[in-house]
C-alpha cells in the first residue's frame, strides 16, 4: 500500500511537471506572436477590419480602445478592408457597449462603413463576425486588438471558421506586473483551447 501511494505521488508530480513545462512554452508562444508587426502595409486585403473590444468608461473612450480604433481607420484609409466591424459587451447593464462606442468614435473620424457585434465574450464576438460575413466565401479579416492576445485570437477566429490576420495596436500602458498577468491569462486560455474549445475560453482571454 505504501509502495502504491509513492508511485501515486510522483505520477502527480510528473503531471505538475509537465502542466508548468506545457504552460512556460505556451507563454512563450503568446509573447512571440505578440510582435506581429503592425503597420498597414504588413496585412493584406480582407473583407473586414475588426476592434476587439476593450474595457471603457462609461462616459468617453479609454486610450486603449481609442488606439485600436486608430489602427483600424488606418487599416480603412488604406483600403484593406470595406468594412470596420466593432466588438464588445458593456461593463455594466446600463452603461453603452465597447462595440458602439468605438463605432461611434470610428463614424466620427471619417470611416464611412461601421458595423456593431454587442457580444459579451471574444468566442461570441468572432462567431457573430462569421455570421455577418457568411454571403463571403472566404471570411476573412483583420483582428485589431492587444498585441498579446495575437495567439489566442488567432485560434479563437480558426474555430469560428474566419481566415484571420492580426493588425494589432499600441500595447497599453501598465506595469509589468500587469503585462506579466496578461501573458499568464493568455497562456491559460492558448492551453484550455486547445483541449476543450476556444468557445469555452472567453471568460479567460478576454
Amino acid at each position: 500500500m505504501l509502495r502504491l501511494f509513492r508511485w501515486f505521488r510522483r505520477l502527480v508530480y510528473l503531471l505538475v511537471v509537465l502542466a508548468f513545462v506545457y504552460l512556460v512554452v505556451t507563454s512563450i508562444q503568446v509573447v512571440t506572436a505578440s510582435r506581429t508587426s503592425a503597420a498597414p502595409s504588413a496585412v493584406a486585403p480582407a473583407d473586414a477590419v475588426v476592434v476587439i473590444g476593450s474595457a471603457t468608461p462609461p462616459t468617453g473612450i479609454s486610450a486603449d480602445l481609442k488606439a485600436r480604433c486608430e489602427q483600424a481607420a488606418a487599416l480603412f484609409v488604406r483600403h484593406k478592408a470595406p468594412l470596420v466591424i466593432t466588438t464588445g459587451g458593456p461593463a455594466a447593464a446600463e452603461d453603452p457597449s465597447e462595440a458602439s462606442v468605438a463605432a461611434a468614435y470610428l463614424r466620427h473620424h471619417g470611416v464611412a462603413k461601421v458595423e456593431v457585434v454587442p457580444a459579451p465574450t471574444v468566442p461570441a464576438q468572432l462567431a457573430e463576425v462569421a455570421r455577418l460575413l457568411s454571403p463571403r466565401a472566404e471570411k476573412s479579416v483583420i483582428l485589431v486588438a492587444d498585441p498579446l492576445q495575437t495567439k489566442w485570437l488567432r485560434a479563437v477566429a480558426v474555430a469560428e471558421n474566419l481566415t484571420a490576420q492580426m493588425s494589432p495596436g499600441p500595447a497599453p500602458k501598465g506595469s509589468f506586473w500587469g503585462a506579466l498577468g496578461v501573458v499568464w491569462s493568455q497562456s491559460v486560455a492558448v492551453a484550455i483551447g486547445r483541449v476543450f474549445g476556444y468557445q469555452h475560453t472567453g471568460w479567460i482571454g478576454g
